[in-house]
């Protein structure tokens, strides 16, 4: 038996106009996989590290309302912009009642906020400068850049974009607290220290993930990614367990069989040219 297809919910009028300007917006399948806004209806992938597949909120919107199988309009979170995205996922019961957690985050940030597609969550958008890393762990994300955000317009609460980037570097310190590195090692005495590694051979970080079985776990650009299909440089990870000991693994098939050792020696003779410059900035 076939599925009925799902159409997320857009409401230009609730959107922030401020969010309409500029070539950052895209379309997405019903499983929220980005698309290039072609007002034809035909389908090609974009992605929010590639801005030659953004157009703006008007082709967006017109491509969404005039081809049904588009599900859905987003805008993209840019690198070196003053938004930051905050994603609460399964913060919203069958009756539309926020978790007390969630509407604490919400009140907290007193910015735009609008139910998410899945009807389950909340998606907020903020001004945070001071905001460079993005952030990840069951419930909870928040991103600094290279994200994008399918958008409804089912407007939460508050309607403006409030500059709230002190508020939520204090979330990020609560919510993503810096682990004591006083490990209990009986090993060799002098251990690597993970992010000042990846501050003096500029690796570009892109995002803290939380896992239980390290000490410090961050999503990083892979120095191979010109290898991968389509240059991919997503699905690389770095980090250290409480023991001290550091691993590197890359999802992509070329980076089959590397690990720590191959990823710290690539690092120290040198970037590949086409690295951009953002990387290394930790919180």
């Amino acid at each position: 038996m076939e599925t009925a297809f799902i159409r997320f919910d857009h409401y230009p009028e609730n959107i922030p106009d401020e969010l309409k300007k500029g070539d950052v917006w895209v379309t997405c399948d019903e499983h929220k996989v980005p698309l290039i806004p072609i007002t034809t209806g035909a389908c090609f992938a974009a992605a929010s590290t590639k801005p030659e597949t953004w157009r703006t909120y008007r082709v967006a919107l017109g491509t969404y309302l005039n081809n049904e199988h588009v599900a859905g309009v987003g805008r993209v979170i840019r690198e070196y912009e003053d938004y930051a995205g905050v994603d609460l996922d399964g913060c919203v019961d069958l009756d539309g009642q926020l978790a007390p957690w969630a509407n604490e985050i919400v009140n907290r940030l007193g910015s735009y906020a609008e139910i998410s597609p899945s009807m389950t969550g909340i998606k907020i958008w903020v001004k945070a400068p001071e905001l460079t890393t993005s952030y990840q762990k069951p419930g909870l994300e928040i991103y600094a850049g290279r994200r994008y955000f399918t958008t409804t317009g089912l407007v939460l609460s508050f309607t403006e974009i409030v500059d709230a980037g002190e508020e939520l570097l204090k979330i990020v310190e609560e919510e993503f607290p810096r682990v004591d590195r006083r490990f209990s090692y009986d090993g060799p005495k002098r251990l690597l220290n993970l992010e000042e590694f990846l501050e003096r051979t500029q690796v570009e970080v892109f995002t803290l993930v939380d896992d239980s079985t390290a000490v410090r776990k961050f999503a990083v650009q892979c120095p191979w990614y010109l290898e991968h299909t389509h240059q991919d440089d997503s699905g690389t990870y770095v980090g250290q367990f409480e023991s001290g000991g550091l691993f590197f693994h890359c999802h992509h098939a070329h980076c089959s069989g590397r690990g720590w050792r191959e990823f710290k020696d690539r690092m120290l003779m040198g970037r590949p040219s086409r690295c951009r410059g953002r990387g290394g900035r930790l919180q």
